[in-house]
């Protein structure tokens, strides 16, 4: 979400505090984090809608307790984001679903939010939609163009950005249609999600008392150049694709000392370990590995610390950050970082 959405969504769940309960109207009918995540538009689907070939996905995010927990409602049973990026421009796009306690909650939440902003014409979709348009006052003064839609408990919000004017509320609303569709037909079991093979689970972090699993998926390796801060997102891809490596695996976590931290492990599986050391090469440069090789510390300019970890054909990344993209990583991530590392290195060897 965008600050000004976000602050809408606080503000508004803010005035339902007292109202938040855990009985009524399809209390049970949100469906579960997979289901939500199935739902969640695919890169071909953004391009069709938008009309550019060159958005690509990146990182998704899981507001699955106890990630979070402590700037979560009540009301909040969980959220996911799925974001996108716009190559070669600054533009982005999210598409955030939020699972509420009750069909109740979330429509006296939607009309609240209805009340705050200057509504614009758009296509109907779900059970209530609106959209509405912002300018950042900011160097960037990009255009932000939101769509909300509820279906039951759920509420969807897309949020895109454009350094040009608004996006088409028809364009929006194509792609809130489709979500809509795919939400649905999610609930109903037809759109189904993917489980990790059980090969994947082990290779995630082992488990222990520092860190608490929210989500794991596989992501395209499009979305590793964003992960990176890639100049070149394309070069970052052709590294992959060279030597045959499509996708990655990805697990989101709360680290159980504070958790407004959040933990990212990232595993690319190469298919030799030469191959994953010529990566890393390039990636960060073999000479600044130590002994047991793994090249880790805390980036300052964007307040988080990291690892990599080269481990046979694996190569591993770890990353510890603040939820808040304005607060940098608390010292909290320190003590537990280090523990993983040598045991994870192990784990994927």
């Amino acid at each position: 979400m965008t600050k000004r959405a976000l602050a809408l969504v606080v503000f508004a769940a803010l005035l339902l505090g007292a109202a938040c309960t855990r009985s009524g109207a399809s209390s049970g009918g949100g469906g579960t984090p997979a289901q939500i995540y199935a739902a969640a538009p695919t890169v071909d689907e953004v391009r069709s809608s938008l009309g550019s070939e060159t958005w690509w996905p990146a990182t998704p995010s899981f507001r699955i307790r106890p990630l979070g927990l402590p700037s979560m409602s009540e009301g909040e049973k969980f959220g996911i984001t799925q974001r996108f990026i716009h190559v070669g421009s600054s533009e982005h796009l999210a598409a955030d679903y939020t699972v509420w306690s009750t069909t109740t909650y979330a429509s006296a939440l939607f009309n609240i939010i209805q009340n705050q902003v200057t509504s614009m014409t758009g296509p109907r979709a779900g059970d209530q939609s609106l959209y509405w348009g912002t300018r950042s006052h900011t160097d960037t003064s990009l255009y932000d163009t939101s769509a909300l839609i509820r279906v039951g408990q759920v509420i969807m919000e897309i949020d895109a950005t454009k350094g040009s004017g608004y996006v088409d509320t028809k364009q929006m609303g194509k792609l809130a249609t489709k979500m809509v569709s795919k939400l649905k037909g999610a609930l109903k079991g037809t759109v189904k999600p993917s489980p990790l093979p059980e090969s994947d689970h082990k290779l995630l972090l082992p488990l222990g008392t520092d860190v608490t699993l929210a989500a794991s998926v596989r992501l395209p390796v499009e979305v590793a150049a964003e992960i990176l801060g890639a100049s070149s997102p394309q070069d970052v891809v052709d590294s992959f694709t060279k030597l045959n490596v499509k996708d990655f695996l990805f697990g989101d976590y709360a680290l159980n000392a504070d958790l407004n931290m959040e933990v990212r492990a990232i595993v690319f599986s190469f298919s030799s370990p030469s191959d994953a050391a010529d990566w890393i090469d390039v990636a960060v440069g073999r000479a600044n590995l130590d002994a047991s090789g793994v090249a880790s510390g805390y980036a300052a300019g964007i307040g988080e610390y990291y690892a990599f970890i080269l481990a046979g054909s694996h190569v591993g990344l770890l990353f510890c950050n603040s939820l808040s993209p304005y607060e940098a990583a608390s010292r909290a991530c320190e003590s537990p970082i280090g523990s993983l590392i040598g045991a994870w290195q192990t784990r994927l060897t």
